[in-house]
């Protein structure tokens, strides 16, 4: 009886761990004692650092003893006993369409405000102690030979050689993406196969040339210390997920050379899937474990071919397969990058053929040689080293412009993993014939149903989770996208940081298949709904907002302007900016908008017209819209409060079958007069988890379920979404787990 191969074993092991990822991700583990996740008070947390220390623009990020991940202001080391104070939380990301993964770093996570250093923890974390402050040694060789800690060489050559990408400019890491070789910022597995095969084979060099090398086998001796070397370089660096799957690749090749065993790659990589998955099984759904381990099958699978006869055609056989193979590589390795990341960088074909081997073969070594050698001639290749980067980063920016990168999305995990094994079958045939042009045809037709669009014919709303803000997507039956504000975090510091909900509405809408936003509705210019605006990534055709004429021009002028004004965003989108009237003001594919406030009367018996009321707050002025369809009736109130609910009472409005719940579920809005004229079969409320404001009310949730409404809350039910059938009937899907 025939064995199963590894990679066999591998792929059912693998496909096994991601659907119990999937469908049951283990129960909620429990906090470290005295701290309580997701309230509004400060926890004090206390652990030992047992992991590599990573440094980004926000602060220094490492794994406690506790399974907390720490993210502290000030520089912390493995081994360090710390007393954390911060808020813990459930590190769950925006729970959306297309919602970008959340790193694995731990069950919990905690911003500090403030770090103690207890001491040292003892033995726990020593060698990774070790291993942050060579990391940090061979940083600042790099550092001391390029003079200019913001040289973009220098800054990507500390990301190649050690691993620290903390200073890499956001523009390089754009042009890399764009080109495909972004993988070459950080230690991948190429780069470890490249140090540990130079190592292994300069060693059998040297053992075949010693005076025993005619009564021994060099292989067999230089396997062992070039595995220590490739160990030690694997903790330096920080052991990436790709890093470490490539240490046992090259663990499983170098012991076989030790006992003089033949070794496929293909049952290596399968041997170190089974491995990592038994350790780590929540790494199946890490965007790196499944970008490394397809660009590694899409290698090992590529069949052999038997080389030229002449030099000349050798050359260009190796540069047709080089082609070829790197063709494959991004076509299997393209799905996974278009769920994850919503992009395809079609200029990786080129950059990985052309760019990456200077990076592996040249930049690499030399790094690693002038941090050796040391001293002014290690500096001098140091230099030099920075400049062959800085040269292929020049190189990248013109490649760019000439394939830019591609906005593409798959919405489904199942589309993108049966799109990636289409694409390994096909790159490991070796004849081609009709199974191929099936195989074509099924890579197209999946690729055509990737995204999620509603059902033909239906219209769909969806209240996207944006944290502590407001955001809705409406998708008409014609195909066309309209949006009812963009949240906004006006806590953070920087405008990145606070528009990054605008990030999340942007995948939302590439994953249903919009490139576009045709109309964009914002209720009122309080940033928790308008900063998303600024990082949206589609065109805005019109931008409908509340007229603000009447209002005195110096309360304008008193509104926080830490962060960019809304005028100053809405110009930025580029959109026709207009204020609707009141009553029917659009209809398309069979959808209405009717503008409801804000409702402005200049003087007694004068016309009401819809505007601000100098008299009402901000929040009392919010433009307040109702949504039609096939009989069923949505209701967005922005963020008023009891006086402009009083007024759409007074001014006629009814029962209506969903309520976006104003004010993220304030005790100053959804008076009882309010909830009793709208009656709504489902109440939708937008919030951030365990969000400062301590919202919603449980006054609130009560009135809403007592007039018979069905509450859903973004803070616990990830995004709503409400489909209308051309018939009318409607149904309700969540986004949480």
């Amino acid at each position: 009886m025939k064995l199963p191969s590894p990679l066999a074993c591998a792929i059912a092991f693998v496909s096994v761990a991601a659907a119990v990822q999937l469908v049951h991700p283990g129960a909620a583990p429990e906090p470290p004692a005295g701290a309580i996740p997701d309230d509004r008070i400060d926890d004090r947390v206390v652990g030992v650092v047992t992991g590599p220390v990573i440094r980004a623009a926000h602060g220094f990020g490492a794994e406690l003893d506790n399974r907390v991940w720490v993210w502290s202001p000030v520089a912390i080391e493995s081994g360090d006993a710390i007393a954390a104070t911060g808020r813990l939380r459930t590190p769950r990301g925006m729970l959306d369409p297309g919602a970008q993964p959340r790193p694995d770093r731990g069950d919990w996570e905690l911003s500090a405000n403030r770090v103690e250093q207890l001491g040292d923890g003892g033995s726990r974390g020593a060698i990774w102690r070790w291993a942050n402050r060579t990391q940090a040694r061979w940083a600042a060789q790099i550092d001391d030979a390029v003079g200019d800690r913001t040289d973009p060489g220098g800054a990507a050559l500390r990301g190649i050689v050690t691993g620290d990408r903390g200073d890499v400019p956001p523009t390089l890491d754009a042009r890399w993406r764009a080109t495909g070789i972004f993988h070459a910022l950080s230690v991948s597995g190429l780069h470890l196969a490249v140090v540990a095969g130079l190592a292994f084979a300069l060693l059998r060099r040297i053992a075949a040339a010693s005076p025993w090398g005619g009564r021994i086998r060099p292989a067999r001796w230089a396997a062992p210390p070039a595995l220590v070397l490739a160990i030690a370089y694997t903790l330096i660096t920080g052991a990436q997920v790709a890093t470490v799957r490539a240490l046992v690749v090259v663990a499983v090749a170098l012991v076989a050379q030790m006992l003089d065993r033949p070794v496929r790659l293909v049952d290596a990589i399968g041997v170190a899937a089974i491995g990592l998955v038994a350790v780590h099984p929540s790494d199946v759904l890490d965007p790196s474990f499944q970008l490394s381990f397809t660009a590694a099958l899409a290698l090992a699978l590529r069949p052999r071919i038997a080389p030229a006869s002449t030099r000349g055609r050798r050359a260009l056989q190796w540069l047709v397969r080089g082609s070829t193979t790197s063709a494959w590589v991004a076509i299997a390795t393209a799905p996974i990058t278009a769920y994850h990341f919503h992009q395809v960088a079609a200029g990786g074909v080129i950059g990985n053929l052309v760019l990456t081997p200077i990076l592996e073969l040249v930049a690499l070594p030399a790094g690693l040689v002038g941090i050796a050698i040391g001293g002014k001639l290690g500096a001098a290749i140091l230099v030099g080293a920075a400049w062959c980067v800085g040269r292929v980063d020049a190189l990248a920016g013109v490649l760019g412009h000439a394939m830019p990168l591609g906005h593409i999305a798959v919405a489904s995990p199942i589309a993108m993993a049966v799109l990636a094994a289409i694409g390994l079958w096909l790159a490991s045939r070796t004849t081609r014939g009709r199974l191929d042009v099936i195989g074509w045809l099924a890579l197209c037709v999946v690729w055509g149903i990737a995204r999620q669009p509603p059902a033909l014919g239906a219209l769909r709303v969806t209240f996207l989770d944006v944290g502590q803000g407001d955001a809705a997507m409406i998708e008409l039956p014609d195909g066309n996208a309209w949006l009812v504000d963009a949240g906004g975090l006006p806590s953070r510091g920087d405008l990145a940081t606070a528009a990054a909900p605008g990030v999340a509405v942007t995948r939302a809408l590439e994953a249903t298949g919009h490139g576009a936003v045709e109309l964009a509705i914002v209720s009122h210019p309080h940033p928790d709904h308008y900063l998303g605006f600024a990082a949206l990534g589609v065109p805005i055709g019109e931008l409908w907002t509340a007229d603000e004429s009447a209002l005195d021009p110096e309360i304008k002028a008193a509104r926080p302007s830490a962060l960019p004004s809304f005028a100053a965003i809405a110009s930025a989108t580029g959109a026709v900016v207009a204020h609707p009237l009141l009553g029917p003001v659009k209809a398309e594919a069979g959808a209405e908008l009717i503008v409801w406030a804000p409702r402005y009367r200049e003087r007694d018996g004068g016309l009401e017209r819809e505007a601000a009321d100098p008299v009402r707050s901000v929040n009392d002025n919010s433009l307040v819209v109702e949504l039609r369809y096939a009989g069923r009736r949505i209701l967005f109130t922005g963020d008023i409060e009891a006086e402009g609910e009083a007024a759409l009472v007074a001014a006629g409005l009814g029962h209506v079958d969903v309520v976006k719940v104003a004010h993220h579920g304030s005790p100053t809005s959804s008076s009882p007069s309010f909830t009793a004229a709208t009656r709504p079969a489902l109440a939708v409320i937008s919030c951030g988890v365990a969000n400062s404001f301590g919202f919603p009310s449980p006054a609130v949730v009560q009135r809403w379920q007592a007039v018979g409404a069905d509450v859903r809350r973004t803070d616990r039910d990830g995004a709503v979404a409400i489909t209308i059938a051309p018939t009318g009937e409607m149904s309700i899907a969540t986004y949480a787990p």
